[in-house]
């Protein structure tokens, strides 16, 4: 298992590497073959963020990410939203929540900002989610959890 360090420093080298292409993509339903290892790199650093939070259920353990949306802000600020992927320990079931992840790079310093889950709309089964791929789709007001990192 790597260190938080580490997959920061991991996903800043493919987010870099990603940038050309973001400038180009078309749109599509999701960004994860153009972004690389992208989402498995945020899927582990959430976990790991998560893992530290006392209201996080240690049973829960974190499968992928779907990203839905890719922006470049700007020149040093990248966006990336989409769906967590997630189950339970001892369950073959998977459910779902949204995320937000947005980095903003210098040479100087590297920060971002990683929310998850909508805590005014309850998580739904993978399975919901393949049926109804809109759930997500509105604006979150009230994020669970709210991670910021600098480094």
């Amino acid at each position: 298992m790597k260190s938080v360090e580490e997959l920061q420093s991991l996903l800043l080298l493919e987010i870099i590497q990603s940038i050309s292409h973001i400038k180009s993509i078309p749109i599509t339903n999701y960004y994860n073959e153009i972004m690389g290892d992208t989402s498995i790199l945020l899927t582990s650093l959430l976990e790991e963020h998560l893992l530290e939070c006392s209201d996080w259920d240690s049973n829960k353990w974190l499968d992928d990410s779907l990203l839905t949306d890719i922006k470049l802000l700007s020149n040093n600020k990248f966006s990336i939203k989409g769906i967590i992927i997630w189950g339970r320990n001892n369950t073959s079931e998977e459910w779902t929540e949204p995320f937000s992840f947005e980095i903003k790079i210098s040479d100087e310093l590297k920060h971002y900002d990683f929310l998850f889950g909508d805590a005014n709309k309850p998580e739904i089964s993978y399975d919901e989610y393949k049926v109804n791929r809109n759930y997500w789709s509105h604006k979150i007001i009230h994020w669970k959890y709210k991670f910021k990192a600098k480094f």
